[in-house]
């Protein structure tokens, strides 16, 4: 692996800042980390284990992902997604809005979601999976949450051990990580996937003042891992993104050769 740590040193020299890796290997690819245990701002990276909360009810019979929500001019968030576009009244159920939350980033999605299952709730769930650093403070877009110090937080070792078990079935069980599985292949924005093949990558974006983060799940015939790269206080947010397709394209030619 010292091949792979020298590359992703030099990428992380070049980009500035903080520069956070890990892979976990789910089958027929290698573990790896590099800087992994760095608390990073979340960004939108943190709708996934929103998302994991809201299926955990469902699954528990506490949630109906039929369930529809009516959406008025007041729950409205600014920022990325279609709902603060859309007229008002609008209906959609719980499944959308889950849908919304990842794969364009929905920042009004996301806010209603934490209404319905509770913030807490979802630092509970992380906690009882043993992710006792990744946490969500406040809501989308909430500056006075911020200011009083209350902002979310991801650690790329957490998150990488997190898709990991879902792509392993451990986290929700059979169907349920599918459909996490499923929602995350949806996506609509990528950092990792900017020179991977098409269709190989299922995961969430997150970019927010100076993290710009991405992590997902890389899937083959051959091979499938987890990998989560994070990045805060890059002078250029461009070189960021652009570092995160290169780790993550260092880390598929490897796992592919792996698998030769």
């Amino acid at each position: 692996m010292s091949e792979i740590t020298g590359a992703i040193c030099d990428l992380a020299d070049k980009c500035g800042g903080v520069v956070s890796v890990c892979v976990r290997n789910v089958r027929g690819a290698f573990d790896f980390s590099f800087n992994e245990k760095v608390e990073i701002s979340s960004a939108s990276t943190i709708k996934v284990p929103i998302l994991l909360e809201a299926l955990r009810q469902a699954r528990d019979g506490e949630l109906d992902l039929k369930a529809s929500y009516e959406i008025t001019t007041q729950m409205l968030c600014d920022g990325s997604g279609v709902l603060l576009h859309l007229h008002d009244g609008i209906r959609v159920t719980l499944r959308d809005l889950l849908t919304l939350m990842i794969i364009v980033s929905d920042n009004t999605a996301t806010n209603m979601v934490i209404d319905i299952v509770g913030l807490e709730n979802v630092n509970k769930t992380l906690r009882s999976h043993g992710f006792l650093r990744t946490r969500l403070q406040r809501k989308m877009y909430d500056w006075d949450g911020i200011a009083a110090g209350r902002d979310n937080f991801i650690v790329a070792q957490e998150a990488a051990q997190l898709l990991a078990m879902a792509a392993r079935r451990e986290l929700l069980g059979d169907s349920w990580d599918d459909l996490v599985h499923d929602i995350l292949k949806a996506q609509q924005f990528t950092k990792l996937g900017l020179l991977l093949p098409e269709g190989v990558l299922a995961n969430k974006t997150g970019q927010v003042n100076d993290a710009v983060n991405d992590f997902g799940i890389v899937t083959t015939e051959d091979f499938c891992y987890s990998i989560a790269v994070f990045t805060q206080g890059a002078p250029s947010l461009g070189e960021a993104q652009i570092t995160i397709g290169r780790i993550s394209k260092i880390i598929y030619d490897k796992a592919l050769g792996k698998s030769c």
